[in-house]
């Protein structure tokens, strides 16, 4: 389409849902009849979303301001006709809305509301903050603002009547209204001076001896009813009490429903009670606090609310507290993330409590059963049976029931609880027993004694496998299999009904020497024919049980030891799986390591007399969880020749491992931090769901509590204190473990029981999240990520592409990938990718998804193998997400997005179940979107001598022009060390401020290089390479320091000519672009430098270097960092020719540009630095940084090509390009768009010329680089322009005004804006855009939250 038809056509820009803050809350009471739990109206953003509670949905959103934040919101009861009045405040405006609902029958036995919200009034804009809103009867409003006055607002004659000022003439931080008409109202007003005066409004018979507080409207007819007659006396205001006390500003205040009561909450951290004296005449009154104060938040408390025998308190250390109205904390929930909880809501009704955050989730709870879940199981049985529908449940083993004292050294206790169902425990004993435990409805325990193992010695180990109702296990319910102190085991089948079980059969034989024996496994995959013992040395012996039915003289005879497998590691095993169908043997120990084994078919089917057989281990992995405890593990298939590991651990992290049989590689993928939970013993997945990283419940403890934990909704189901993980404990989770779960544990010789099992799930689960939970703070970058390459803003629609993934990085170091879908308008689905380390911010994050190609030299290509030309994860173009922050940490993600395997069955699943007591359980399961990939940060450097070697910008400037010059090497001597290179003790302080990144990989080569270039708050740039899939990071060279931070970078890929089908190998430039604090724009030609890294890596056996690095830091012994350094160990410089010349904006660079090429010794040296790494990787933790640093290494510095200075006023703090190749011209065209803190934006059109397309004149002069338009705009925005991208059709920018502004690129570069839009983002911090169709795109912004907004031609 032509400019000028594009001019003609009209814009269309529509918002969608904004995705951040819930700033407000408010119950919708409708009939019982229609609904047994109240609706829930939230504010967020600008809209005003209305929620069903007992199907737990979104109804509807509303869209009520534009770019005003809504702060509060207050709802009438509804009519005869289901229409209530909805007033909504946001800063200084309030607007009154019609809510109304009108059944629509969609069944015989459903039936739904159509919902519809009307705007009755725009009350005129108030001069200070609307605080607080009050229906009043006769059909008024009551509005207090921030400058201690209240207005009345008639609703039927749409006009003030009435305003009172406060004998207290001061700003407020907090009010609130109590009464239900103007002779009964109060007033609260928490003021900066920390004090709460209790004021109210009365009618002045007399002559008010004050006027100059309060103002009657008269501007009525004379036909007005009552109610405004009663205003047509003088009223003043009359002061009550002040409250004294608090030391801090005070946030909220909340009236109890008899208005005899004040709770208020406190910078201070405090919440108060205050009992509210009758009428009191017009004094200075001054009271402390009466009723008690509560302490517990550990920071700044925001919200209250009270009734009749609680108070909630929700504040910014995300915790929401339940108190009695004695001061007691009865209850605390933390569940959300990020700056705090903003607001929290109650219904005594329904006994449902509401939180909402900054997090964007809207939490709800049942409060008495969270309440009771928190009680003690060792108080007071009696008064606490059942609760809910759980019972508490004190039992003690048979032979402790008589006497009841203290234990000796003779005394029976329990040794391990096992739990097969909802009400069956089994139970072993110190003196070697097993029991079978039933509970009953009433509370009953009966126990049947099965088995006393021989020698009355100590059972120290117990595992169970329990038949399923579609499996038969020989006729055998149960299988159990006990270890004891003599090293003997004993496997105990257990028959019959539950009320009466019965030992189908028992033998025993000796497994280890005395006291040897640690533990016992059954793996459900391999079915009751093999059991696992270990030891304490690491051994893990495989015993196969023949069938118990067979006549055999001796137990002996029905077990052989088939093999035993010997970890690498030699420490104990604690945890185990097996996949019999990928011959597959998964084990974690005690100190965080993976060991995997072989496990062969033939072996296990295997009738030959060979015992004994000693395997070695296939790989392993060192420190999955550190130096913690692996506590359980998972195995399933993720392909033909692959297959996906899931462990859990004592660090709280979900950790995935992929094992690649054909490359016999065993790589960590993925991990997911619990932060609720210290240990994670288990995780359930839907049933239905074969996708290990699809989590529901996760089970483990938080110090001495027990927990139940929602991976979905992000709540806590279940918190039992139990005095921790060490004592004897089960647990057993039905299908739904908020309404299904028993758990059981041990103290003093008392068995304590909790079980919560209701046989029918028709109620309403809690807790619940409503609303997607989301980034709990500031998000200062974005990208949209796509594994094909964008759609051009020319091409035609596809429904395909209307689905949006944003990647997403946050101040508090989480990077999250967020689905969009424009039919839901709704942002449908929200993934933690993982954290920095340290949870250090995330600046900048780029998507990398196209590969470039390289022409390589065969020559100096080393063999290669058939299938090595592949590159990371067998992809041949990979596709990478890069984040940078804080601390100078850089993590990349690699792009999973592979499908189910195609297979369906295996064909080993046609033997014969009963011949091997095997039933295969089909794992099939599709990867994670993401998975980490590599993390590099600085290594810490020890301090030389305690000199710092601190150089001022200007001087390196000026010596890197000089020796630009003359081309001389640049050494570390004295005065010229590069900052990037020093080991002050303000490293920690520096942090990356931008990125881009791109992909490059060598003709014939199996290796691709992601060349990333960072940003430092030091004002350097560095170009930095990440080998793949071997994940080795360089450092490739410096870019010359610049004066000034850089805030903003891009890179262009520049083809030397038109690409077409058959041209595979095509010769490219490579630009950065670069934009500064001091508003000057550099351009960088890094063109040898790829090359010549590219070209040398790939002949490099770099296949042989280490892969220090397994996967990311986290905790204890967790791995993380780079602990070396190659190509620039020592950070020796080199410099390419070329002078640094500083130009005016708009001036063109007269001075050619050479890079000379790096000479044989050169790359000699690089290939030894490389390779004395490799060599010295024992001795990594043990040498200092200085002598682990290879002197000959050294680092190559390149001068900027082309400077444009001034181009903005302050900082750039947003840039972006797009280039096409003109076949007419024969150039390539390159569109730069800039915004800054000036307000400024500016476009540039570079037209690289033809004779860029020859080969031997790849760098970039004034003959081959020049300016074909430029174009600025002063005032683009009212504020400083934070996000900015173009297609060279199109730019789109936003700023911190709040508005998403659309500019059409004309013929000759200059800017014409064509729409514009309000945005409910505050703080806007980035832009991204994609084009979906023909003239459609989607533009994504983010700051305190995120929103999509959808721009389109007609």
């Amino acid at each position: 389409m032509a400019d000028s038809q594009l001019r003609q056509s009209h814009c269309n820009i529509r918002s969608n849902q904004y995705l951040g803050e819930i700033s407000a809350l408010c119950f919708l009471h409708l009939p019982s009849h229609l609904s047994s739990f109240p609706h829930l109206l939230a504010g967020t953003g600008s809209q005003v979303l209305l929620y069903d509670l007992e199907s737990a949905k979104m109804i509807k959103s509303f869209q009520v301001f534009e770019g005003i934040r809504v702060h509060g919101l207050i709802c009438s009861l509804p009519d005869n006709t289901l229409t209530c009045k909805v007033v909504v405040c946001g800063e200084k405006r309030v607007k009154l809305f019609n809510l109304s609902f009108e059944s629509v029958s969609k069944s015989n036995t459903q039936s739904e509301f159509l919902v519809d919200l009307s705007i009755i009034h725009s009350l005129p804009r108030f001069t200070h903050w609307v605080l607080d809103v009050l229906f009043l009867k006769d059909h008024c409003l009551a509005i207090g603002c921030s400058d201690n006055s209240v207005h009345v607002w008639d609703m039927l004659k749409s006009s003030l009547v009435l305003q009172v000022q406060s004998p207290d003439r001061c700003l407020l931080y907090s009010m609130r209204l109590w009464g239900d008409n103007l002779e009964a109202l109060r007033i609260a007003s928490g003021t900066i001076y920390n004090e709460i005066i209790v004021w109210k409004v009365i009618c002045q018979h007399d002559s008010p001896s004050s006027t100059s507080s309060v103002k009657v409207c008269k501007n009525l007819n004379s036909t007005t009813c009552n109610f405004v007659e009663c205003y047509d006396q003088e009223y003043k205001a009359v002061h009550i009490c002040r409250l004294v006390g608090h030391e801090g500003s005070i946030f909220r205040i909340v009236w109890s429903s008899s208005g005899a009561k004040l709770v208020s909450v406190s910078d201070d951290r405090s919440a108060r009670i205050w009992t509210i004296p009758g009428m009191q005449s017009d004094s200075d009154d001054k009271r402390e606090v009466v009723g008690p104060v509560l302490f517990g938040h550990s920071a700044r408390i925001w919200d209250c609310c009270i009734s009749d025998n609680l108070i909630i308190t929700a504040g910014e250390d995300c915790t929401c507290r339940v108190w009695g109205l004695d001061g007691k904390q009865l209850r605390m929930i933390k569940e959300h993330i990020g700056r705090g909880i903003w607001r929290c809501l109650y219904d005594p009704n329904s006994s449902l409590l509401v939180t909402a955050g900054f997090d964007s989730a809207i939490k709800v709870h049942q409060l008495h059963t969270s309440v009771c879940n928190t009680l003690d199981l060792e108080g007071n049985t009696e008064s606490e049976g059942i609760i809910e529908g759980a019972q508490i449940i004190t039992t003690r083993i048979p032979n402790t029931m008589e006497h009841a004292g203290l234990m000796d050294s003779k005394s029976e206790y329990v040794r391990s609880l096992y739990f097969k169902c909802e009400d069956t425990i089994y139970v072993a004993t110190n003196h070697g027993y097993l029991y079978h435990a039933l509970l009953s409805e009433t509370e009953d325990v009966k126990w049947t004694e099965l088995v006393r193992v021989s020698g009355e010695v100590a059972i120290v180990c117990m595992d169970l496998l329990s038949a399923s109702l579609s499996e038969n296990y020989c006729g055998v319910d149960d299988w159990i299999a006990v270890g004891d102190g003599k090293g003997d085991m004993t496997v105990v089948g257990v028959t019959g009904y539950r009320s009466s079980p019965q030992v189908g059969f028992t033998f025993t034989w000796s497994a280890e020497a005395e006291r040897q024996l640690l533990g016992t496994y059954w793996c459900k995959s391999l079915g009751c024919r093999y059991v696992f013992t270990t030891d304490p040395r690491g051994t893990l012996k495989l015993w196969k049980l023949y069938d118990p039915s067979k006549s055999v003289c001796q137990d002996s005879g029905r077990i052989t030891l088939i093999a035993e497998f010997a970890s690498c590691f030699g420490i104990r095993i604690m945890c185990l799986d097996a996949s019999f169908e990928e011959e597959v043997l998964v084990c974690g120990d005690l100190r965080g390591n993976l060991v995997l084994f072989p496990l062969s078919k033939e072996l296990l089917l295997s009738t030959s007399a060979t015992l004994g057989v000693k395997i070695s281990p296939l790989s392993y992995f060192k420190g999955a969880h550190g130096i913690s405890t692996v506590s359980n593990i998972l195995v399933a298939r993720l392909s033909c020749n692959q297959i996906e590991i899931r462990t859990t651990g004592a660090d709280g992290c979900l950790c995935y491992f992929e094992y690649d049989k054909g490359r016999e590689s065993f790589e960590f993928i993925g991990m997911r931090q619990l932060k609720e939970l210290s240990l994670i013993e288990s995780v359930s997945t839907d049933i239905k769901s074969a996708d290990l990283a699809n989590c529901n419940y996760a089970a483990g403890f938080a110090s001495t509590d027990f927990i139940i934990w929602n991976l979905i909704t992000e709540a806590k189901v279940l918190q039992i204190p139990c005095g921790g993980w060490r004592r004897p404990h089960s647990y057993y989770l039905g299908d739904v473990p908020e309404i299904r779960n028993c758990f059981a544990y041990v103290k003093d010789e008392i068995i304590y029981i909790r079980r919560h099992w209701l046989a029918e799930s028709g109620g309403e689960k809690f807790p619940q999240n409503l609303h997607l939970q989301f980034h709990g703070r500031e998000m200062h970058s974005l990208c949209f990520v796509s594994e094909n390459l964008q759609v051009k803003g020319n091409e035609e629609e596809n429904l395909v592409h209307k689905s949006s993934w944003i990647a997403t990085g946050c101040e508090d170091g989480t990077v999250r990938l967020t689905r969009f879908t424009p039919e839901m308008e709704n942002w449908s689905a929200s993934k933690l990718l993982g954290e920095h380390v340290g949870g250090s911010a995330v600046r900048s994050i780029c998507f990398v998804s196209k590969t470039h190609i390289i022409p390589s030299d065969v020559s100096t290509m080393p063999d290669l193998e058939k299938g090595q030309n592949d590159t990371s994860d067998g992809k041949q173009n990979p596709c990478l997400l890069v984040s940078v922050g804080a601390k100078r940490v850089l993590t990349t993600w690699l792009l999973r997005n592979r499908s189910l395997d195609e297979e369906g069955i295996y064909p080993e699943q046609k033997l014969n179940r009963c011949e091997t007591g095997h039933n295969p359980l089909v794992k099939q399961c599709s990867s994670m979107s993401f998975r980490w990939l590599s993390t590099n940060m600085p290594v810490r450097s020890s301090s030389m001598g305690g000199s710092e070697k601190i150089v001022s910008a200007a001087n390196e400037v000026s010596s890197l022009n000089n020796d630009a010059k003359t081309g001389t090497t640049f050494t570390e001597k004295g005065g010229t060390e590069s900052k990037t290179c020093l080991g002050n003790k303000y490293e920690d302080d520096w942090r990356y401020l931008a990125v881009t990144a791109f992909l490059v990989k060598c003709a014939s080569s199996r290796l691709t290089v992601c060349f990333v270039v960072v940003a430092c708050s030091d004002a350097t740039l560095t170009l930095q390479a990440l080998v793949l899939p071997h994940r080795l990071w360089f450092d490739v060279a410096l870019l010359a320091s610049m004066p000034s931070p850089v805030l903003a970078l891009q890179h262009a890929v520049v083809p030397m000519h038109a690409p077409s089908k058959g041209n595979i190998e095509i010769s490219n430039l490579y630009l950065v672009i670069s934009g500064a604090t001091d508003g000057s724009i550099a351009f960088w030609d890094i063109t040898e430098s790829v090359e010549t890294f590219v070209n040398r890596v790939s002949s490099l056996n770099i296949e042989k270097f280490i892969d220090c690095q397994k996967r990311p830091r986290t905790g204890r012994g967790s791995q993380g960092g780079r602990q070396w350094r190659s190509l620039n160990s020592s950070m020796s410089k080199r410099r390419f020719g070329g002078n640094s010349v500083t130009k005016n904006a708009g001036d063109v660079d007269n001075t050619d540009s050479h890079v000379t090429s790096c000479t044989s010794s050169e790359l000699n040296d690089l290939e030894k630095s490389s390779k004395n790494c490799s060599q010295a990787e024992h001795n990594t933790l043990l040498e200092p940084e200085s002598i682990r640093n290879d002197p000959v290494a050294e680092i190559y510095e390149i001068q900027p090509i082309h400077v444009m200075n001034n181009v903005h006023q302050s900082g750039v703090n947003c840039l972006h390009l797009s280039g096409d190749f003109r076949d007419s011209e024969n150039c390539f065209l390159l569109n730069i768009v800039s915004g800054g803190d000036d307000q400024a934006l500016h476009y540039l059109r570079l037209k690289l010329t033809k004779q860029s397309t020859e080969l031997d004149a790849k760098l970039l002069t004034s003959e081959t680089i020049r300016i074909s338009n430029q174009h600025r705009i002063s005032s683009a925005h009212a504020s400083a322009i934070k996000g900015i991208w173009t297609d060279g059709t199109w730019v789109f920018s936003t700023g911190l005004d709040q508005r998403i502004r659309c500019w059409l690129v004309g013929d000759h570069g200059e800017l014409t804006e064509h729409a514009h839009l309000v945005i409910s983002v505050p703080e806007p911090e980035a832009l991204d855009a994609r084009a979906c169709g023909r003239n459609h795109y989607q533009i994504a912004v983010s700051g305190r939250g995120m929103q999509m907004v959808e721009f389109f031609l007609d």
